[in-house]
């Protein structure tokens, strides 16, 4: 194997795109729409004609609302989906219990709701976001196979051969592809990366319908012996989605008449369902590659993994893939991403699939088995804690931050560094390197924005907080670091007041919020570097910039260029 050089652009190859997408479901779009936003070239590809009108996926979590808002996605999600701010707990014994859903332990956020949504309009909204770029997806077009560029060096891209409904074979040269193709993905499959884990036995019922006798705006989870069944807000096609598990010994195909037998066991006889969109059967697997890199082939959304729907991660964990790899290539396609940065996509998502794929197989098994012993949590516990539950802010702070994947971290990443002069993480207030940055309501040039919103621009972005900092402070990180131009932003954060307006590249924090969340004093400067997908990358106190250059250098190569266009 060809040794890898660190910052290599591969010059010397003739590229058609820097990024091939197989797959146009929402972990492909999301990528799209990122590598869009930096002016990467890329193509997209669906052996689908057109797109799906059936679809699993529902919720939309808020840290998924959060990254897809530097698009103006979010606004448009938030539109057309459904948000539901109670579960409807109904346990055996005619009682029910209400649970406020998202309503604690996510107010660092700006999205503090779990939206429902079908796949297909959150897709639609996505390729709606790329048409306005003028980007196409290219349907028809199914991945036959893939071929090192140089035999010699997995690294140096791929060629692509392509068959097209419209015009026969094409043939295109990536420095990256991606598959995004879903769970029996082709991309997987020619690059060799096994597909490990194991399906479940039961089969299970999906319908959007009419349902009367739920009470609207709301979760409705009936747990029994025989199972579950849990009914979600849609809106649209219809009003709900049912999903239930199949009684084991019915050999009959799901219809109307079937699922209102279902629905009069779990209820009681407390619904009637009517007017049926779409009734689908399905069995489940939770799955995970071996690997999410292969040379310069990556694997996305469910192509890496897959896992049963409970918590309504699967979507939102191919979304979040796709805009922890997009900025990486979009680097990497400039010349400006080591070979540890690019690598880092795989150690830092491969972790949060394998946490959630074992964590909703836990919550799956406990849900759906029929062992005497095994079921006993859901059909003994589960009545005598889930009040005490409720009744926990403490608990259900901790749950909806694991749900709504607000607390996904990569403090172990190499890309988390924690410069000289700061407390050790135990004694040090705020986030960590690693952590998602808190978001809260600012003032910048006279306007209340949010500091999501400001730092979300494609790039680095520095902020300068506390006092002390001398005023050329940006001028010299700029220099320091100029082979990134316009892909770094320097910004001062500040304790400020409405009455005394901020210049240039001062955010002001009139609430204190900010400082608050972050950990922050108006007595110690500190500097924080924010990672172009919204996590914080390096953190130190004191004015001293070498520590967020060395930093920035390492990762993107950007001040060894500088220093060679200079010389």
């Amino acid at each position: 194997m060809a040794d890898r050089s660190s910052f290599a652009n591969n010059d010397g190859m003739n590229y058609d795109v820097d990024v091939l997408i197989v797959g146009a479901g929402p972990t492909g779009l999301a990528l799209a729409a990122q590598l869009s936003s930096y002016g990467t070239s890329f193509r997209i590809i669906d052996r689908r004609q057109t797109p799906s009108l059936q679809s699993r996926a529902l919720a939309v979590q808020p840290r998924t609302l959060e990254a897809l808002r530097p698009f103006g996605i979010s606004e448009a999600l938030a539109r057309s989906g459904k948000p539901a701010h109670q579960l409807q707990l109904h346990l055996p014994g005619d009682e029910t219990l209400p649970i406020g859903l998202f309503d604690t332990g996510i107010e660092d956020s700006a999205h503090q709701e779990l939206l429902f949504l079908p796949q297909a309009d959150t897709e639609r909204i996505l390729s709606s976001y790329l048409a306005s770029r003028g980007v196409r997806v290219e349907r028809g077009a199914e991945l036959l196979d893939l071929e090192r560029l140089d035999p010699e060096d997995p690294f140096a891209g791929m060629e692509a051969r392509v068959q097209r409904q419209d015009r026969g074979i094409d043939r295109i040269r990536a420095r990256y592809v991606v598959g995004a193709d879903g769970v029996d993905s082709t991309v997987r499959r020619r690059a060799g990366m096994d597909f490990r884990g194991s399906g479940y036995t039961d089969t299970f019922v999906l319908a959007d319908l009419e349902i009367d006798g739920a009470e609207p705006a709301a979760v409705h989870a009936y747990p029994t012996e025989d199972g579950f069944m849990v009914l979600f807000p849609l809106g649209h096609p219809a009003s709900w989605r049912m999903i239930s598990l199949k009684d084991r010994g019915d050999r009959r195909g799901a219809t109307l008449e079937t699922l209102q037998e279902t629905a009069d066991r779990f209820s009681g006889g407390a619904l009637t369902l009517r007017d049926p969109q779409w009734i689908s059967s399905f069995k489940l697997s939770h799955q995970m590659a071996e690997y999410f890199q292969w040379g310069s082939v990556f694997l996305a959304g469910d192509a890496a993994h897959v896992h049963s729907p409970v918590g309504g991660q699967g979507m939102n964990t191919g979304i979040q893939d796709s805009l922890n790899l997009g900025w990486k290539l979009a680097f990497g396609a400039r010349g400006l991403a080591s070979e540890e940065l690019i690598d880092s996509y795989a150690a830092e998502r491969r972790p949060v699939a394998r946490g959630i794929v074992a964590f909703t197989d836990r919550l799956f098994k406990l849900a759906t088995s029929r062992n005497a012993l095994k079921k006993l949590p859901r059909t003994k516990l589960l009545p005598a804690l889930a009040p005490v539950v409720a009744a926990s802010d403490r608990l259900r702070s901790r749950a909806f931050r694991t749900m709504s994947q607000l607390g996904i971290h990569y403090r172990g990443s190499t890309l988390s560094e924690t410069g000289p002069n700061r407390l050790p993480p135990l004694l040090a207030a705020g986030p960590r390197p690693g952590d998602r940055l808190p978001d809260a309501v600012v003032h910048y040039q006279d306007h209340e924005r949010r500091l999501q919103d400001l730092v979300a621009a494609p790039g680095f972005h520095v902020l300068l907080t506390g006092p002390g900092w001398p005023e050329d402070t940006p001028q010299q990180l700029h220099s320091a670091l100029s082979g990134l131009g316009g892909l770094l932003s320097v910004q001062r954060l500040v304790v400020g007041s409405r009455l005394m307006p901020g210049g240039p590249g001062v955010i002001q924090d009139t609430s204190g919020l900010a400082f608050e969340r972050l950990g922050l004093s108006a007595r110690r400067p500190e500097i924080i570097v924010i990672r172009p997908d919204g996590y914080i990358g390096y953190r130190s106190s004191g004015t001293n910039i070498n520590g967020p250059v060395s930093y920035l250098e390492r990762l993107t190569g950007a001040g060894e260029r500088s220093s060679l266009q200079t010389a």
